[in-house]
């Protein structure tokens, strides 16, 4: 069963995706959208799917680049635990995706399972780093209804989380000196004790990331590729709609989605994809709102398809209970220590 703060966090969630339905409502002629969707091109959706499955390989590929001095993980278990963890993640957008892979190889494989589930959260922040990188440099590039207050802001803010990268896996010692300082800060004690094992248990993880050169750059072009595969699917949705759109502002677009998925989300990210893709489409690139709409929309429905049939194709392949994978990740003693 789930936990009364995970079953308070969904409700809520779904709140807020309602709220934001109601939002995007008032900004779309919804006749015009499923106008539009209907008149859709079907055989653009093969490309559609292929990149899907392509942005899922690549990423399972920098996972298991990422474990390969902790443990050696077949590549197509890492493919198959990436297409789970997409399903919960979609469906019950709490994280339960990345607290499942961590379940998953600490009872298949071993690993300890509170640093399995940190390094997962570590291997998406690779993808966060590189989300800020892209974005930075894209936003010089691309014209964008974006003034350059907004864009410096992003660019200062991947500075500081590079550095704060650097100094965790690079200089350990520093980096807890610096959190010992900021515990002193914090006034209530319980939270400061909190506060001081989760920055060391949070070093120890990093270390998983002090790696060769070589290691590093090639988990950074895969980010970079799988972006791109992800930026292609918007690029054949648009075509399948029948307006196409330049690629380069379609990667940025998915750039952009990706920093959408910090914020609170629906079951199905209801109400989260159409508001989101709406600011973006439509607020950055300045694109009709219905248009951008209908792209989001077909998009939507696109990908809760793909993500339901790939995430039970990988249950069946991994041959594991999604019952006893929930309970752990959700139930009343979940934890990870």
């Amino acid at each position: 069963m789930l936990s009364t703060r995970n079953l308070l966090k969904i409700l809520a969630n779904t709140l807020i995706g309602v709220a934001l339905i109601l939002i995007w409502l008032r900004f779309v002629n919804i006749r015009e959208v499923f106008t539009a969707i209907s008149r859709v091109n079907p055989v653009l959706f093969l490309p559609m799917v292929l990149f899907m499955f392509l942005s899922a390989f690549l990423r399972a590929a920098r996972l298991k680049i990422f474990l390969s001095e902790i443990k050696k993980i077949p590549l197509l278990d890492l493919v198959f635990l990436n297409g789970l963890a997409m399903m919960l993640n979609f469906f019950i957008p709490i994280r339960a995706g990345e607290l499942a892979k961590g379940i998953y190889l600490n009872t298949k494989y071993g690993l300890h399972l509170g640093k399995s589930v940190i390094w997962m959260f570590i291997d998406r922040f690779v993808d966060f780093l590189v989300v800020l990188v892209m974005a930075a440099i894209l936003f010089f590039i691309i014209p964008t209804s974006l003034n350059i207050t907004f864009i410096i802001i992003i660019t200062i803010i991947f500075f500081i989380g590079l550095f704060l990268t650097y100094l965790m896996i690079y200089q350990a010692t520093f980096a807890k000196k610096l959190f010992k300082f900021l515990s002193y800060l914090l006034i209530e004690k319980h939270v400061k004790i909190y506060f001081e094992r989760f920055s060391q248990f949070i070093l120890e993880a990093f270390v998983v990331l002090r790696r060769h050169p070589r290691d590093l750059t090639l988990m950074v072009l895969i980010t970079v590729l799988a972006y791109a595969a992800d930026g292609a699917i918007w690029y054949f949705t648009f075509l399948a709609l029948g307006h196409g759109q330049n690629f380069i502002n379609m990667y940025l677009g998915q750039l952009l989605s990706a920093l959408t998925y910090l914020i609170p989300a629906a079951p199905g990210y209801i109400g989260s994809a159409e508001a989101s893709g709406l600011v973006i489409l439509s607020g950055v690139f300045g694109m009709d709102p219905n248009l951008a709409s209908s792209m989001t929309v077909l998009f939507h429905i696109l990908a809760a398809l793909f993500v339901l049939i790939f995430g039970l194709i990988s249950i069946y392949s991994l041959k594991i209970s999604l019952g006893v994978i929930l309970k752990k990740a959700l139930g009343r003693k979940g934890g990870y220590g």
